[in-house]
């Protein structure tokens, strides 16, 4: 499986990287819970109830565990904990709640080590992490949008 590219060029003069060209990930598809439900179904002796049930009632268990200032893990997905975007104040009595200017769920992905087999001069394993869901990940330029419009400019009824 590959994830989708478009390429962009930067056009913001007064930029380092102006006029050069970088990728963003491109979004095929939307996937819902009823169809990760039905997924899972079909790859386990669950049935689509009980799949959706548990799915639904992952989301009210995280959320109330998010809201209670718990860091949640989830093995083979990942780890979630809540964010904050304050503001500062000057003295350490000045801060409170009051200061506390937005929230934001923060994920973690689980990652493993993949040794290459060699040691570095510290005498360490040498290697790299790599995040458990993109493990084998490759690249590839998604499909053009072309529109080719079939109107004809010189018909008077267009």
């Amino acid at each position: 499986m590959s994830i989708r590219y478009r390429m962009y060029q930067e056009k913001r003069e007064g930029n380092k990287n102006y006029g050069k060209w970088y990728g963003r990930a491109v979004h095929l598809n939307n996937v819902s819970t009823k169809e990760l439900a039905e997924e899972i179904a079909h790859a386990t002796t669950a049935t689509y109830a009980d799949t959706l049930a548990v799915l639904n009632e992952l989301s009210v268990a995280l959320r109330r565990h998010l809201l209670n200032s718990d860091r949640v893990e989830i093995e083979g997905l990942g780890a979630f904990k809540v964010g904050i975007r304050t503001v500062a104040a000057a003295t350490s009595a000045d801060f409170g709640a009051q200061n506390v200017k937005g929230y934001k769920v923060l994920y973690q992905p689980f990652k493993r080590f993949v040794g290459n087999g060699q040691v570095t001069d510290k005498n360490r394993r040498a290697g790299s992490y790599v995040m458990y869901l993109l493990e084998g990940v490759t690249a590839k330029e998604a499909p053009k949008n072309v529109v080719v419009d079939s109107k004809d400019v010189s018909d008077p009824k267009v």
